[in-house]
């Protein structure tokens, strides 16, 4: 498949991701998240919620150099890995604040498992053209 076909589907499959539910149990999306009110001031609270943003907008910056012949601003490296990274610590954060490994595949909605495989095929798979 070509690079930029394939870079243009990943980055509207992650733009979409941001809209759909993250949870099995509840319709919450990451969009939901990012518009409540940040109760407290600590770091970990705001990055938790921006956090999220990170994706749709490395989502659109993909889209957007995908249909610029592949002019990425900053490089499609960096805006390719950048959701992967935010996806890994939305899944390790939990994990270490004590939630159990085996239960989160379980909790996890159809948006959370978009962006866990666009985000991973567009830091894995790299074609030529």
């Amino acid at each position: 498949m070509n690079r930029k076909i394939l870079t243009l589907l990943l980055s509207v499959a992650l733009i979409a991701s941001f809209f759909l539910p993250l949870s099995s149990v509840g319709s919450s999306s990451a969009f939901d998240i990012v518009q409540l009110p940040t109760y407290g001031s600590g770091i970990e609270v705001m990055l938790n919620k921006y956090l999220w943003l990170l994706i749709p907008v490395a989502g659109l910056i993909l889209l957007i150099g995908a249909l610029n012949n592949g002019n990425y601003a900053g490089g499609r490296g960096l805006w390719a890995v950048l959701p992967l990274l935010v996806v890994l610590y939305m899944i390790v954060k939990p994990v270490i604040d004590g939630v159990k490994i085996e239960t989160l595949p379980k909790s996890f909605g159809i948006g959370f498992w978009v962006m866990i495989a666009a985000s991973l095929v567009l830091a894995v798979y790299h074609p030529k053209k």
